[in-house]
């Protein structure tokens, strides 16, 4: 008989494991969602830390580092719902299909994840029933919560990124995703640019049309507006970072929330 894996999936959270996803806000009728993809950087006990060394699970690899804190303190200034998962995006990556590759990554940045190897189709089942479905459906509730309520929301997803990949240096301080839809990220894009010290990426350091999964899911396939927020991760490490970059953000986004334009359905 094998040994049995001790990495595997557990069919349910023990008492000292955080629910798979934070609403805040859970009231609020502003149309517009804050999410967080990778809000957070949390393993269930156990499954021991993937089999991971210490410290790893702080990189980027597992988490966006000041992503949660930004949506978080967004959400509270414009007083508007906001969805963050909080488990690690190398259980399940919530902003990638399912059958991709980086969905449960072996590697992440030259990391090997020891509990992602060798994976069974009920293993990553398993992960999808507990850690990557609750995520999307608590958006989709809250999304069809918020059409009920007015013309439809938009939706607003909270990312950040290194400041260099490998050998690549980014200079950007903040990136703006969109796809064929870019109602939002325009808008977004002419009001951070009032903002002569910041760097702004159109499509940096990561293409829209190319990723941002979750927004093409719930906001795209629907004809609403979204854009998916990118900020540098050596601005948002401390308070004063924090909230700089979510008053920038609500300063934009605050105006956008009664544009007829930005509210109304438009499918592609």
């Amino acid at each position: 008989m094998n040994a049995p894996n001790t990495l595997d999936c557990p069919d349910s959270l023990a008492g000292d494991d955080p629910e798979t996803v934070l609403i805040l806000n859970p009231t609020s009728t502003r149309e517009i969602l804050i999410i967080a993809d990778h809000a957070g950087n949390a393993v269930p006990f156990a499954m021991k830390g993937l089999g991971l060394k210490a410290g790893e699970l702080d990189r980027h690899i597992a988490w966006d580092p000041g992503a949660a804190l930004v949506a978080t303190e967004l959400a509270n200034r414009l007083e508007a719902t906001a969805v963050l998962s909080q488990y690690t995006r190398l259980i399940v990556d919530p902003n990638r299909p399912l059958g991709d590759i980086s969905s449960m990554p072996t590697v992440s940045d030259g990391t090997q994840i020891p509990g992602n190897h060798d994976l069974s189709e009920t293993e990553r089942a398993d992960r999808a029933a507990l850690f990557y479905w609750p995520y999307h459906m608590a958006i989709s509730l809250e999304m069809a919560r918020l059409r009920r309520a007015g013309p439809g929301p938009m939706l607003v997803s909270i990312h950040s990124f290194t400041p260099e990949f490998g050998d690549e240096e980014r200079p950007w301080h903040i990136g703006v995703m969109a796809a064929a839809d870019r109602r939002l990220g325009d808008a977004v894009i002419a009001g951070l640019s009032e903002n002569a010290d910041i760097t702004i990426g159109d499509n940096q350091p990561y293409s829209g049309v190319e990723y941002g999964y979750t927004l093409k899911v719930h906001a795209g396939s629907q004809g609403l507006a979204n854009v998916q927020i990118e900020i540098r991760q050596d601005l948002l490490t401390d308070d004063n970072g924090i909230l700089r970059w979510a008053g920038l953000l609500e300063a934009v986004l605050k105006p956008l929330l009664d544009e007829s334009e930005l509210q109304a359905i438009a499918y592609h």
